[in-house]
């Protein structure tokens, strides 16, 4: 009888010990799980921050772009304004003449021209964007004319309709986000 009770001993050992090894598995693999989901979480965490940082952005440089179409739409800026290329205003036919017309480079294209660009709230006083670690800017492209819709320039001697040309003005506004790491830079044309 001794000898049966050292078996069933010896037997219940070799179960626990194999169960201890079980448990110690069935742990780790829980730990790793574990960890992959605190990196997941982080990462998850990260694309949320960057998605918020270039919305802010975004955001920001359709405010610029609204604050620059209002101030055109007021006239706040004269045609000499323009010719002056510089401070953020430009006519693109004497500023960025890169050989004969119609060919011209981009004023937002050119080395210095961003350090010369008109804040947003410039063209709207008081206007002030939350959250962003830069407030936007913007320059502003006097365009040749234009014909209006349904007539043609006639080779600006005449008008089909007599209507004068429109003039439009290209807006490129810049906006950085709030960490500045995210920057935006959108555009539109207004015409007037």
């Amino acid at each position: 009888m001794h000898h049966k009770f050292h078996r069933i001993h010896d037997a219940a050992r070799r179960d626990g010990g194999f169960v201890l090894i079980v448990a110690l598995i069935l742990l780790l693999v829980l730990t790793l799980l574990g960890l992959a989901a605190t990196q997941t979480t982080v990462l998850e965490e990260r694309m949320a921050g960057n998605a918020r940082n270039h919305d802010l952005a975004f955001q920001s440089a359709e405010a610029g772009l609204y604050a620059a179409q209002s101030a055109i739409l007021q006239g706040l800026w004269s045609n000499a304004n323009y010719a002056g290329n510089g401070n953020g205003l430009y006519m693109l036919a004497t500023c960025c003449a890169s050989g004969p017309a119609p060919s011209w480079t981009s004023a937002w294209t050119l080395h210095g021209v961003w350090s010369s660009a008109l804040p947003a709230d410039t063209a709207v006083p008081g206007l002030n964007i939350a959250g962003v670690s830069q407030q936007p800017v913007f320059i502003i492209e006097e365009l040749p004319p234009v014909a209006p819709p349904g007539s043609n320039l006639g080779g600006q001697t005449g008008y089909n309709n007599g209507a004068p040309p429109s003039q439009p003005y290209r807006i490129t506004a810049y906006a950085v986000g709030g960490d500045g790491t995210t920057h935006v830079t959108l555009q539109a044309v207004v015409t007037q």
